[in-house]
């Protein structure tokens, strides 16, 4: 009998994509908080004239396979290599690159053909390929916690076939660095540094399958990268935020958790403008909410992830 604790996600980047290639026991995610969407789709009541009362069957269309999970913003398992769901970002619509063993992330040109992956989705009761998968990207950090990214992916249906039991070790996995003062090596704004409680983004894509009907495959859309970061109020000769807020003022952003070689992952974006999104009670000290908009310098820049 099936049971809920065999679900388990694999992806693995395509040569090709649309083009499944096989998955292995290596290629599973060390995932948590899992949304599987074994099949998904948009159902419209057929809704004729038929001359009684009463529902008529629906039929369904966009028909779709997705998934939503976590994955622990963690270093490289081997220094100086990309970490291990690097494919996730780069099928989220980002270039990967080598900057003198540092590996960086920035947004993919929207010229270029976005990477896509290969995902097998099991549950105990059945397992599913789907080829031709990409997705968004969301990232979180907070106060005492290991920061993760969020993907949600998404790729065309593909019929079930049945469950095949497979060990899998994640044992080569790291774990995140809680973000605690101990590992934070920065967080600033505009240069200033900022007590931080908590920090997110999201690029603001939405997956779509098969957006035309002569041309399949999955799509996601414009990015719009967005965030909010909850932060001590600074004194007003320190910062002046309502001012800088006021002004439409832009500045560069840092967040780096890490202090040593191989262990460090950093965020950081040129040119970030602030929106007032309210005060909040930090346990008795005076914070400020500010939404964050992440606007491009040069081009394809607006955010880097580096891991170091």
């Amino acid at each position: 009998m099936a049971a809920w604790a065999q679900r388990l996600i694999r992806e693995k980047i395509e040569v090709t994509p649309g083009t499944a290639v096989a998955t292995a026991v290596a290629d599973a995610i060390l995932a948590r908080n899992v949304t599987m969407r074994n099949l998904d789709a948009d159902y419209q009541q057929q809704d004729f004239v038929i001359g009684i009362e009463g529902a008529q069957g629906e039929d369904l269309s966009n028909v779709r396979t997705g998934v939503e999970y976590e994955v622990e913003a963690a270093p490289p398992a081997v220094p100086g290599s990309p970490p291990l769901y690097a494919h996730l970002i780069q099928s989220s619509g980002f270039a990967m690159a080598d900057d003198a063993g540092d590996t960086v992330f920035t947004p993919l040109d929207p010229s270029a053909v976005i990477p896509a992956c290969t995902l097998m989705l099991k549950n105990g009761a059945l397992q599913q390929v789907i080829a031709g998968v990409r997705g968004s990207l969301a990232f979180t950090a907070e106060n005492g916690r290991k920061p993760f990214f969020r993907f949600n992916r998404m790729g065309r249906y593909q019929a079930p076939v049945a469950f095949v039991a497979e060990a899998h070790d994640f044992t080569g996995w790291p774990r995140a660095l809680d973000c605690t003062p101990e590992n934070m090596f920065a967080y600033t704004l505009g240069g200033t540094k900022l007590c931080c409680r908590s920090f997110n983004f999201s690029d603001g894509r939405q997956p779509i399958v098969d957006k035309y009907m002569n041309c399949e495959g999955t799509t996601l859309g414009p990015r719009r990268f967005t965030g909010r970061m909850t932060v001590k109020w600074p004194a007003l000769a320190t910062k002046d935020l309502l001012t800088q807020i006021r002004n439409g003022v832009t500045q560069p952003l840092i967040w780096t958790l890490g202090t040593a070689a191989n262990t460090t992952i950093s965020i950081s974006a040129p040119k970030v403008q602030i929106k007032w999104a309210g005060e909040q009670d930090i346990e008795g000290d005076l914070g400020i909410n500010l939404d964050l908009v992440f606007l491009p310098d040069a081009g394809n820049d607006e955010i880097e992830i580096r891991f170091l």
